[in-house]
């Protein structure tokens, strides 16, 4: 089974990219990246704006640390800003990626201007340090109103198109460009990009949060907005990327947000993404969780017979149907499985239609049950599941 995909002509080893982050923020972390199994790696975004170059400390929380460490459910919440090295730094670091990895992963150069001569400034000094590929930073959650980088470029579609094409003029290597998944449409941003010669999508970057602290009043541990992340956001951005894919951009999609496991990664694959970026999940587990989701990836395609990556994608949108045609008959009936049934009453709690009843044992009023399936997904001992009739 080849595990390797093509990006807009460049080959990755396998499609676990990991995303721009700290966990790139040097060529050593990269370099780190790529023994862990990475097939690329996004640099830190990189910028001469200075204020963007400065930590705010602190700027990382975890939300429920106990579930993600676990593996379970949990939220990154943080106002991590952009690369603390200047854009000449950056070139020197490239290099030394270069050399440090050789050719076992990409090198993606994450960049954002202030103005469109800094995008293109920016574009050509990457691309002569040696990056094989280009992300624009649409996305950043940190970013407001009135700039022409991170979400706030987002709000305006012309200056998108703007943006694209001052890079495109500029660089001779390929150009991803990274949506915001809030404040615009992903759809219209992608199809702005794709018009304007993107090569590549990245869906989705995460969303803005505040975090309140009720005991006193006032935002909890910074005084700002942060981004919003984590496993929670997959259904989202994999909703966004079939969405995405369902246009037929003719550009590959490399899917992101939350991804924490290989299911995760599967699940954007399957719904039209070519590859993945992962980050939340390393940052809170470490670089092994990288390893995790490469092999569970590869573990998957053998077990499902593909022979590559390219078989599996988009797989999924052959099944997603209009809201018009999903089933509207009562063609389900409830039944209970006695033996696992705890008698716990969560069903008859909360079933919104009054159609359980919990005696000696569970009782299902088929006239009052609508087939919601409510009582089967919150079924703490899975005793209950619709059936077709």
């Amino acid at each position: 089974m080849d595990a390797s995909v093509e990006i807009a002509g460049v080959t990755f080893r396998n499609p676990v990219v990991v995303a721009s982050s700290p966990l790139t923020r040097s060529y050593k972390h990269i370099a780190k990246c790529i023994r862990h199994g990475a097939g690329g790696a996004v640099t830190k975004t990189i910028t001469y704006d200075p204020m963007q170059r400065v930590q705010p400390k602190p700027r990382m929380h975890v939300v429920n640390p106990k579930d993600a460490l676990a593996g379970r459910f949990y939220s990154f919440y943080s106002v991590d800003l952009m690369s603390e090295l200047e854009p000449l730094a950056w070139a020197r670091e490239l290099a030394e990626a270069r050399r440090e990895i050789g050719d076992q992963g990409v090198l993606v150069a994450s960049i954002a201007g202030r103005t469109y001569e800094e995008w293109e400034k920016l574009a050509s000094l990457m691309q002569e340090a040696g990056a094989d590929m280009l992300e624009l930073n649409l996305s950043c959650p940190h970013i407001e109103e009135g700039g022409l980088m991170g979400k706030a470029a987002s709000y305006d579609a012309e200056t998108v198109s703007n943006v694209v094409k001052a890079v495109k003029r500029s660089a001779s290597i390929p150009v991803a460009g990274k949506l915001t998944p809030q404040g615009a449409n992903p759809v219209l941003l992608a199809r702005t990009m794709a018009s304007s010669g993107i090569d590549a999508l990245v869906s989705t970057a995460r969303f803005q949060g505040l975090l309140i602290d009720v005991e006193s009043g006032k935002p909890a541990f910074w005084p700002c907005f942060g981004g919003y992340g984590g496993p929670w956001q997959v259904p989202i951005s994999v909703a966004w990327t079939a969405h995405i894919a369902m246009e037929k951009l003719g550009k590959p999609i490399v899917g992101s947000g939350g991804i924490s496991t290989w299911r995760d990664a599967a699940s954007f694959i399957l719904a039209g993404a070519s590859a993945v970026q992962v980050c939340t999940s390393a940052m809170a587990k470490g670089y092994g969780v990288i390893t995790e989701i490469e092999r569970g990836i590869e573990s998957w395609l053998g077990s499902k017979g593909f022979g590559s990556v390219e078989e599996a994608v988009g797989l999924a949108l052959k099944g997603v149907v209009a809201l018009e045609k999903l089933e509207r008959a009562k063609a389900y009936r409830v039944e209970v499985d006695e033996a696992k049934c705890t008698k716990c009453g969560v069903c008859e709690k909360t079933c919104p239609y009054g159609a359980v009843t919990l005696g000696e044992k569970i009782s299902v009023d088929w006239d009052a049950c609508d087939n919601c399936n409510l009582c089967a997904s919150l079924c703490p001992a899975d005793a209950m599941v619709l059936s077709k009739i």
